[in-house]
């Protein structure tokens, strides 16, 4: 076997795991599930899932790391509205983003212990700052572009941005949208919101 099916084999390998660890963690909640249990949803011996993770919390945040992918392209895609306007495509980006999300709460309700997970690691702490400061930039970028245009009222895209997600936090956490549970009761709510937002966003 070359270096390159080598290479293959090993990513096929941590798909796998992650596949197996996610399927775990949705059934089972994420601090009830051990390597052990991975390692054997796997066919794999404990040791040997230790060459491709060094332990259970590192697979968590790989789990984490992919969903956060699957949101990002999902958001990007309501970025690329072929004709609107900034203020359209800020509503698609968060309302993507926040119904992706609500999405896989009502596919896999215990995905909030993995967001309790994420907020006491160290590394997770970092994942969860990139994902929002992508999230920040992106909004930042459209209103620049609204502010341009004379669309939105003067002033710093990135701090406009930063109050932006700010005002809609509470829809982007796990545990809150908790009782929500379904888009057609969070999405509505979540519209109200932003139209206060851009009310006070446009220029007068």
């Amino acid at each position: 076997m070359d270096g390159t099916d080598s290479s293959r084999q090993a990513e096929e390998t941590r798909t796998e795991i992650l596949c197996r660890a996610q399927e775990l963690f949705t059934y089972y909640g994420f601090s009830k599930t051990n390597v052990g249990d991975i390692a054997a949803a796997c066919s794999m011996s404990p040791g040997n899932l230790y060459r491709y993770y060094r332990n259970k919390q590192a697979i968590g945040l790989a789990v984490v790391t992919k969903y956060f992918e699957m949101s990002e392209a999902a958001m990007e895609t309501g970025l690329m509205l072929p004709v609107g306007t900034p203020e359209s495509r800020i509503r698609a980006l968060i309302e993507t983003g926040v119904g992706h999300l609500v999405d896989k709460m009502r596919k896999s309700p215990k995905i909030v212990e993995l967001a309790d997970f994420l907020c006491t690691e160290e590394e997770g702490g970092a994942l969860l700052e990139r994902h929002i400061t992508l999230k920040r930039d992106r909004i930042a970028r459209e209103v620049a572009c609204g502010i341009e245009q004379g669309l939105f009222r003067e002033g710093d895209p990135r701090q406009m941005a930063v109050a932006v997600l700010t005002a809609t936090k509470v829809f982007w956490m796990p545990p809150a949208l908790a009782h929500w549970r379904d888009k057609e009761t969070v999405l509505p709510e979540l519209r109200q919101v932003l139209d206060l937002i851009f009310e006070g966003l446009r220029r007068r």
